[in-house]
């Protein structure tokens, strides 16, 4: 091992604890109140009943309507669900919604859909006026809580269409009215004029219907008034152009003992040249579809391919030898698409991706062996807050959905190249906004030689669940420092850009670590890669979310005396908190200031029925600094801290309890919480986000046995669902006494290093 560096340390889930935390809420405020709200409410249910008899929209036998919240009541303990009176009401998911209010201030706010027939409609509206719930607090709470109960507005239904679009592939939503599909579908055919095979529908259990078709504005008009629409907006063309290509030129030679990895990275894309020089022996061609590879495809997959297993090959020339890579990568194809619709337009440029959809799904079910896949394309459309597309949607639920002991896989995603189109065109495509997966994308270099966000790399915010997108950058080439990639001809390397080269780029290297050490699975890469991230601000933004990726695999799994990275994982138990401590013996005896950065990420059950609250559960993290420091607190009088490891403060603390004091029950936090709003605990601390990182920067002397707690959420039903959850934290003391990695070993037994060893050991001759 190199002089001075160690291996990062594992194991740290054997001293977690679980601790006893008791939440205290302050009471709130009701925006409305109480008779003047049932009033109101009854007056929107008769308005409702009117537009059904009117027939301003057309309805089924199961309606569904809007309950609009006041702002600031996103959190999950507003939740209607006391006015589901009715065996056939239900709540079947949510979203934001936007409004002005009286001072012309726009404003957002979370609705629930609700599904109900008429007779639903009539016992609440008959339960409000008789008062027979007029003395149940819960229920008078959230009758308090309603802004009003209406329909969704066309406007609400159909976006992200432009003035000047008039025809287009469509992506459709329909609401989960799970005991009449069928029959829903049967409505909208009629309404729309469109007939089966002009449509591609998938219906998820338990979930949305989603139906993907070529509509122009006139049948967008007829179904932007079906009731069960949820939603309807654009789908984006594949492109598999390359940004830039020139004349190909002879490229480095491959290794001449070639060995194969035993780690397998899978690839979707529209194929590769198995012959060429260097994907030879590392790469294997799966025909998922019978079409014919188009020049194109094979141009765009070679590139992919090449840039898993090798990088890139900048720099490099004919007499140069690559070393073996790390990894084997199995090709699927999935492009072209296997139904040709017309003469001139395939499945892919109709249907939306969906048949390639229904081939990832299918694959990823049968190939259990492989859990990192590598996905370098998407439709060209940016995310809207309000809609999640089923190509995401089928990717995170793939990530959640395995058997009990088995490794979840891993998808890493680009997040587009439309980042120089101007606001909101920028923003990240499907499926990069997935909330379970890695979302890369690309940087170049400026005249300096300084790393900067490559222009056409879209920006984010992601969504609600995944508000840091793209999760990282790495290199992905630009017009004046091209990306070098392998080419179509049997030993020629091209040039090229774009986010689907910084993403292979990215997957190599999480292949890479599994490749150097069996304790790093796909999901713990993921969150190295993130953690090891380095931006100039120092903070996350959404041009480069944390950063940019570290180039080299050696520094993440390796550390320093005194910069010292441990990592923990594990799965949460539903409610429960823990503490996870950072292992620091002595750091309070250090000079300067410590700094302590920590990463967690989370795989979570999605909920496609709520795009506010599409992850069922998550985490909250708390850090507290010093294990001594404690409040004391008595009604009417000044709390008062006390650092029980001075003696004064000790004697102190007796005399407080004896007059009523009382001590709080963990120590004093590094930044309280209580006080803080859902929206603010959301956008802050990412609250209910699957990747969450933090810095904090001390005095040593400040600290002392510093420990995370970590508290598991679950809402929508899935309050009593485990989470996985994987850790990373690094604690840097450049003026502690001594080697801080030896002490954190000597002191905690039962942590060890990483087993790093030679690729060799994870390869093959190639036959």
């Amino acid at each position: 091992m190199e002089k001075g560096k160690y291996s990062i340390i594992a194991n740290g889930e054997l001293y977690v604890e679980p601790i006893s935390k008791k939440m205290n809420f302050p009471p709130k405020e009701w925006p409305h109140d109480y008779n003047d709200a049932k009033i109101n409410i009854c007056n929107d249910l008769n308005n409702i009943k009117k537009k059904i008899e009117d027939k301003e929209e057309i309805f089924l036998d199961e309606k569904v309507l809007c309950i609009r919240l006041e702002p600031k009541l996103e959190a999950k303990s507003y939740v209607p669900d006391s006015l589901m009176i009715s065996k056939d009401m239900q709540i079947i998911g949510g979203r934001k919604y936007a409004f002005v209010d009286e001072n012309g201030e726009k404003k957002d706010a979370k609705l629930y859909f609700v599904k109900t027939k008429n007779a639903g409609i009539d016992k609440l509206e008959k339960t409000l006026r008789n008062g027979s719930k007029d003395t149940v607090e819960k229920w008078r709470r959230q009758i308090q809580s309603i802004k009003n109960i209406d329909l969704l507005s066309s406007e609400e239904k159909v976006q992200g269409l432009t003035e000047d679009w008039t025809k287009g592939t469509i992506e459709i939503v329909l609401h989960p009215l799970e005991n009449s599909v069928q029959k829903m579908l049967d409505a909208f055919m009629e309404i729309s004029g469109l007939s089966s095979n002009e449509m591609k529908i998938k219906s998820y259990e338990k979930g949305l219907t989603f139906i993907s078709a070529v509509c122009n504005r006139e049948i967008i008009a007829a179904i932007e008034k079906f009731n069960p629409l949820r939603s309807l907006h654009p789908m984006g063309d594949i492109d598999l152009e390359p940004m830039r290509m020139v004349q190909e030129v002879e490229g480095p030679r491959p290794a001449k003992k070639k060995m194969r990895s035993n780690i397998t990275v899978g690839m979707f894309d529209g194929g590769i040249i198995e012959d060429h020089a260097l994907l030879k022996g590392y790469a294997k061609e799966n025909d998922v579809v019978n079409t014919t590879a188009t020049s194109n495809s094979l141009q765009h997959g070679n590139s992919v391919c090449g840039a898993i297993l090798h990088g890139h090959l900048g720099g490099k020339t004919p007499s140069d030898e690559l070393k073996n890579p790390s990894v084997f990568v199995e090709s699927f194809r999935v492009l072209p698409a296997e139904t040709q619709i017309t003469s001139t337009r395939d499945a892919e440029s109709v249907h939306g991706m969906y048949e390639t959809i229904d081939q990832i799904e299918t694959v990823v079910a049968e190939r259990k062996d492989i859990k990192l896949y590598n996905l370098s394309f998407g439709p060209k459309e940016p995310i809207l807050d309000d809609n999640i597309s089923r190509f995401t949607y089928a990717l995170d639920r793939l990530t959640y959905n395995v058997e009990e002991g088995e490794i979840n896989p891993l998808f890493c995603t680009a997040v587009g190249n439309d980042g120089n189109r101007g606001e909101y065109l920028n923003r990240i495509q499907t499926p990069s906004d997935m909330v379970n997966g890695l979302a890369v994308g690309a940087y170049t270099y400026n005249l300096l030689g300084e790393k900067i966000r490559a222009d056409y790399s879209s920006v984010g915010p992601g969504r609600e669940g995944a508000k840091t997108k793209p999760d990282l950058l790495e290199f992905g080439g630009s017009q004046e420092r091209p990306f070098i990639v392998v080419g179509r001809g049997n030993d020629k390397v091209g040039i090229s850009a774009g986010t689907s080269l910084a993403t292979p780029v990215a997957t190599g290297k999480i292949g890479q670590m599994m490749a150097h050490s069996p304790s790093i699975t796909p999901h713990l890469g993921r969150t190295l890669l993130i953690h090891n991230a380095t931006s100039m601000s120092g903070v996350r933004d959404n041009e480069c979310g944390y950063g940019f990726g570290k180039e080299d695999v050696d520094d993440i799994l390796k550390c320093i005396g005194n910069k010292v990275t441990i990592l923990y994982s594990g799965d949460l138990p539903a409610a429960s908190t823990v503490k996870l401590p950072i292992f620091s013996p002595g750091v309070n005896q250090s000079t300067g200031n410590v700094s302590v950065i920590w990463t967690i990420t989370t795989i979570v059950n999605p909920d496609i029925t709520d795009t506010d609250a599409y992850t069922n559960n998550c985490i909250e993290d708390t850090f507290y600094p010093n294990s001594a420091v404690f409040n004391f607190s008595k009604k009417g009088k000044k709390t008062i801290k006390l650092n029980l490891t001075k003696t004064e403060d000790a004697q102190q603390m007796k005399k407080l309890l004896e007059q009523g004091y009382k001590m709080s029950e963990l120590p004093v936090s590094g930044a309280a919480k209580k006080d803080k709003s859902e929206n603010a605990l959301r956008n802050k601390d990412l609250k209910w986000d699957t990747v969450i990182k933090k810095t904090k920067s001390m005095r040593a002397t400040s600290l002392l046995n510093p420990f995370l707690t970590l508290h598991a959420i679950g809402r929508n039903g899935y309050e009593h669902e485990n989470i996985k959850y994987f850790v990373a934290v690094t604690i840097e003391a450049k003026g502690y006494k001594g080697n801080l990695y030896d002490n954190i070993l000597q002191t905690y037994s039962n942590l060890l290093p990483i087993e790093i060893y030679n690729v060799n050991k994870v390869m093959v001759p190639v036959e």
